[in-house]
């Protein structure tokens, strides 16, 4: 299960140092072209964002069927508070998702997040709840759930922090929105 305290111990682990109450389910936002809306739709490559002390990182998760998804012990992306140059959160009309782009010294990374009112019944809530299919139930948009659903909890503390990181003025070089072209991997 993708708990915001097992996520908390991966990156200690992997030698980070988190901050707490900052890590949220992010994926890839897709660009305008309808072909790319679809298939953003149906994918399942989801993140957890984890804010720390000197920089952002990103876990993929990975999907068990008929157990859910959970955090890989590894690195999809790190972006050093020191190279970014600007962070833009936008509320994405018509949907109900906000949109992230980090832009950094060499690029535009642009991220789609779930809204936490609706995040009970999207893959967000299922991540963050550790339930096995998008929380569709009698409890799903019940109080006890949003209590242990920390990306809900997590959302708003989270885009106070990346409001309030330090940018510099110096513009980026390119622009590209796949993590891993970023990370320079896979």
């Amino acid at each position: 299960m993708a708990s915001e305290k097992n996520v908390s111990k991966i990156m200690k682990e992997l030698g980070f140092e988190p901050k707490e109450h900052a890590c949220i389910v992010v994926k890839y936002a897709p660009d305008d072209s309808l072909g790319s809306k679809l298939s953003n739709f149906f994918t399942l490559k989801y993140y957890i964002m984890q804010l720390c002390e000197k920089e952002i990182v990103f876990l993929p998760l990975q999907t068990i069927v008929g157990a859910g998804m959970f955090p890989k012990k590894e690195i999809a992306l790190q972006i050093p508070y020191d190279t970014l140059r600007s962070v833009k959160i936008t509320e994405v009309e018509k949907t109900l998702n906000y949109e992230v782009a980090f832009t950094t010294d060499t690029d535009t990374i642009r991220l789609s997040v779930h809204k936490k009112e609706w995040s009970e019944f999207r893959t967000s809530g299922t991540v963050a709840t550790g339930n096995t299919f998008l929380n569709v139930g009698g409890f799903a948009a019940t109080e006890s759930w949003k209590s242990i659903n920390w990306h809900r909890q997590n959302l708003d503390n989270t885009f106070s922090y990346l409001q309030n990181l330090p940018q510099s003025a110096k513009p980026a070089e390119t622009v590209n929105s796949e993590m891993s072209a970023a990370a320079g991997c896979c």
